[in-house]
């Protein structure tokens, strides 16, 4: 500042001075600021709003831009699912699921499901298929925007219930963005529940059974909307080819063959080696197996349910070091889930499992894959050893052939491409386990009765099979074979004496023997149809032929079996597991009386029917009579001196054998005299038992309205006791009979009690013939009269005048009481 100069004060005051806005409340403008920008930002989205589209209309023209991509996928440049045109719910369900590359079947396949077309595909197990239908399943309802008010959109045939599961459990994972609704529709379920939700249900997994269950009786339930059909595994439901099928279900496919030029048929990663053992080593050989490899996770394939159930439980018995888990089809639905579950989640372990565990089903780590029982073509070897060496992973896989099957399957395989490899067995680390298994099995029936069924088991799996160049049942030590799984004997085979015949009579199998077959089963035929008519062969002839059978059968029982089969000579009844063997029976019935001559309707061939089977049972007790069968008795002698008939045994009667009724010596049964047994037991003892149910009857009677009477009595009593609090006065109570209509009654009609069971009367009671059953009448009526005194207080129930002596009726004591409860309750 120049000296001299002074300074502008106004400019100074105004620079110093406060503006009054400024000292205001800062809350209050921070109030305003917030109103005004609220409203400004409101503006902004109501303009926003106006321009933005609709979500329906943004989301369609997503999935038009999804599809237009949809020609230009080139699945040679596709490494990642990304690189396909698919929804962003699908792929972020893959990302979460840490599916991020596809495999080779999902790269060629997606492609084309996409565009709609038909796809048959076809590549090594383990090499990620169930992704490569699942994936379009998704995006093609998604397309379709479809809803679970839409219906059934998708359909997923599975062969088995446990590969059908894990479908369901990978698409829980995939498709969890996406709000379609799906069910697992197998058996072992409630059917009424799914029942109620299945025509909700827009993506269903099932199988076939089920499915066919549900289309007959669930109405609610159609597959009109059906956009996409999967059918997994589908190899087993045909029987030449894949191609015969898709010729006839598929329009214009798209075939797509993973490793239709591999050299292999199987996973490269796998090492697959066989053994020759004979048959009653298999065991000690499985057992040592497990025990070598205590650290790894194995599968076990059998050929039937029996055989799992037994061997599991036994192998338990023997404690190998490793848990040992069992999986067939004999088991609950949840209890096969839980088995299955619970062997993924450990890390060494032993599955015992039939085939249901050989075809698509994923367990992780598993190291071995052992085939106890030979499989029945080499489809089932490659599908059970794909149960390792999954995508890219390795595994080892070991077959158990028995020397018959050697040679025939090892050509079988080598057609398939499979490499393997022989092996031999160490003859010092095989263990022997077949003392113990009798032991368990002398200790615990059910175990025997186990043992005989997987025995007769693998037989009957053995003899059915198709292939008999490569299983022989008579080449079958069976004796060994038993012994090996703790059997002292080898049970009866019947189902195999069939094919024994055959074997052993050429002629039956020649052509004079199916002419003579012919001709049999004509005249079979034949005499059926006179049944029917009731114009059937004489007696005579009916005896001669069946005599004629009679002695044939004999000759069939004596004829020696091949080695190593047993046979029973008796009829008894067979195993379970072996009555299914005739599969189809056809009864044959004339319903438009075709046949030749008049038949009566289906009541009188019913009745000639059973008219001729009484007759034959009659002919034939005739026959055993004329024969003077001698049935073998057994006797023996009590402690004093008695004989007694052990067997047959004796029928025991009621009422003792007259001395007209003892036994003379004559076979038969003398009617007359089993008539007059049977009227002297009705007598003496039908005619006791039932009078004793009558008093027993009436006696509950008696209880039941005691009872009655304390109840009335105990509320009377508290209705008079209130009565008395409310009234001071008291009030004369009036007492009317039972359907008096109003009539009072009065009480000094009443006989006293004391006098009517004075000591008087008592003496003049003894005197009578009845003395004693008056009496106890008596002293019933005093005690019946104190209780109705107490229980009905001033209400008391009229009763006649006592005479000086009682009324001998003449009937016991339980009649009499009969009649007087009937009287009073007539009088009610």
């Amino acid at each position: 500042m120049e000296k001299g100069r002074r300074p502008n004060l106004s400019l100074t005051k105004k620079m110093g001075k406060k503006n009054p806005t400024d000292t205001a409340d800062p809350v209050k403008n921070f109030e305003r600021w917030k109103k005004k920008y609220n409203k400004t930002k409101t503006r902004v989205k109501q303009e926003k709003r106006q321009k933005r589209k609709p979500e329906w209309q943004v989301e369609k023209e997503v999935i038009q831009r999804l599809v237009n991509k949809y020609n230009e996928i080139n699945a040679k440049d596709a490494e990642r699912f990304s690189d396909f045109p698919i929804s962003k719910n699908t792929l972020r369900g893959l990302m979460e699921a840490q599916y991020r590359q596809p495999t080779e079947i999902q790269r060629q396949t997606i492609g084309f499901a996409l565009q709609g077309k038909d796809v048959l595909g076809a590549a090594k197990t383990g090499s990620g298929k169930t992704l490569a239908f699942l994936i379009p399943v998704l995006e093609c309802l998604y397309r379709q925007q479809w809803t679970a008010m839409d219906g059934l959109g998708a359909l997923i045939i599975s062969p088995t219930r446990e590969l059908a599961y894990q479908t369901f459990e990978v698409l829980r994972k995939v498709g969890k963005n996406h709000e379609f609704s799906a069910g697992l529709i197998i058996g072992g379920k409630d059917l009424k529940n799914e029942s109620e939700k299945i025509h909700r249900t827009n993506i269903i997994i099932c199988t076939p059974g089920r499915l066919l269950q549900h289309m007959d009786e669930t109405a609610a339930f159609h597959a009109s909307d059906l956009h996409m059909l999967v059918l997994d595994e589908a190899d087993p439901t045909q029987t030449k080819s894949v191609k015969d099928l898709a010729r006839l279900s598929l329009k214009d496919p798209e075939y797509v063959w993973v490793h239709e030029k591999a050299k292999f048929s199987t996973p490269a990663t796998l090492e697959q080696n066989y053994v020759v053992c004979e048959l009653h080593q298999k065991v000690n050989m499985l057992f040592s197996f497990i025990r070598s490899h205590l650290q790894k996770k194995v599968i076990v394939f059998f050929a039937c349910c029996k055989e799992v159930q037994y061997l599991f439980r036994v192998f338990c018995r023997l404690r190998p070091g490793m848990p040992i888990l069992a999986l067939h089809g004999k088991q609950q639905q949840m209890k096969r889930v839980e088995v299955y579950n619970d062997f993924i989640k450990k890390k060494n372990a032993v599955l015992f499992a039939t085939d249901i565990a050989a075809r698509g089903l994923d367990f992780p780590a598993v190291n071995w894959v052992l085939q106890f029982d030979c499989p029945e073509d080499a489809n089932t070897y490659i599908h059970r050893v794909g149960r390792t060496a999954r995508y890219k992973e390795g595994g080892e896989a070991l077959l158990v052939l028995l020397p018959s099957e050697e040679e025939s399957m090892l050509s079988q395989l080598q057609e398939k491409k499979v490499p393997i490899n022989r092996i031999q067995v160490n003859p010092e680390k095989l263990a022997s386990v077949q003392q113990k298994l009798e032991a368990f099995l002398a200790q615990e029936k059910e175990q025997k009765e186990r043992a005989q069924r997987c025995f007769v088991s693998y037989l009957r799996s053995v003899y059915l099979m198709k292939n008999k160049e490569v299983f022989d049942v008579f080449q079958l030590k069976l004796q060994e074979y038993a012994a090996s799984l703790g059997l002292a004997v080898a049970p009866r085979v019947r189902f195999l004496n069939k094919a024994q015949k055959q074997r052993a009579d050429p002629w039956q199998s020649s052509g004079q023997g199916e002419v003579a077959q012919s001709e049999e089963e004509e005249n079979e035929l034949k005499s059926f149809k006179d049944k029917l008519r009731g114009d059937g062969p004489s007696a005579e002839a009916r005896d001669s032929q069946s005599s004629d059978e009679e002695e044939k059968v004999g000759e069939e029982k004596l004829q020696p079996g091949p080695k190593g089969l047993i046979f029973g000579a008796d009829e008894e009844e067979e195993d379970e597991d072996l009555r299914d063997l005739d599969l189809l029976t056809v009864k044959r019935k004339d319903v438009f009386s075709l046949e030749e001559g008049d038949q009566d309707d289906e009541e009188s061939d019913s009745n000639t029917m059973k008219k001729m089977e009484k007759e034959t049972k009659f002919k034939e007790a005739k026959k055993v009579l004329k024969r003077n069968f001698q049935v073998n008795t057994k006797l023996v002698f009590t402690e004093e001196g008695q004989m007694v008939q052990q067997w047959p045994p004796l029928q025991r009667t009621a009422v003792q054998a007259t001395e007209g009724e003892e036994d003379d010596g004559t076979s038969g049964i003398n009617v007359e005299e089993a008539r007059e047994r049977l009227r002297r037991e009705d007598q003496e003892f039908d005619k006791l038992e039932y009078r004793r149910k009558v008093k027993e009857k009436h006696r509950e009677k008696r209880l039941k309205e005691k009872a009655a009477r304390r109840e009335a009595s105990k509320q009377h009593t508290e209705e008079q006791k209130s009565g008395e609090e409310d009234e001071n006065d008291e009030e004369e109570v009036v007492a009317y009979l039972d359907g008096a209509d109003g009539e009072e009654f009065d009480p000094s009609t009443l006989p006293d009690p004391d006098k009517l069971c004075s000591d008087s009367e008592e003496e003049d009671d003894q005197s009578s013939p009845t003395a004693g059953m008056r009496k106890r009448s008596h002293s019933d009526c005093s005690d019946d009269s104190g209780e109705e005194e107490e229980a009905a207080g001033t209400r008391k129930r009229p009763r006649q005048q006592a005479a000086a002596k009682p009324l001998d009726t003449g009937l016991s004591l339980a009649e009499d009481e009969e009649l007087v409860l009937h009287l009073l309750g007539n009088r009610r």
